[in-house]
């Protein structure tokens, strides 16, 4: 499963010249990932992906998807 998120992340930054700073998984993707990659999890974690993982309903999503979320923007109010 890791090779999918890393192969998303890869297509992602290929398309767009940058990196995705989230993938979307599933909860089967979240499940085999932490089975197969339990080191990920540890509290003791050394490894980062780059990205952040969020899980969305497995309905919605079949693939894991990379994405970029727009920078936080600031509103000024107009009296």
């Amino acid at each position: 499963m890791l090779d999918h998120i890393m192969k998303a992340a890869q297509t992602f930054e290929n398309t767009h010249g940058t990196s995705p700073d989230i993938v979307y998984i599933n909860p089967s993707h979240y499940e085999c990932l932490y089975k197969h990659n339990p080191e990920l999890f540890s509290q003791n974690q050394h490894i980062h992906l780059g990205f952040r993982l969020v899980i969305m309903p497995g309905c919605t999503l079949i693939h894991p998807k990379a994405a970029m979320l727009p920078a936080a923007q600031h509103f000024s109010q107009v009296a």
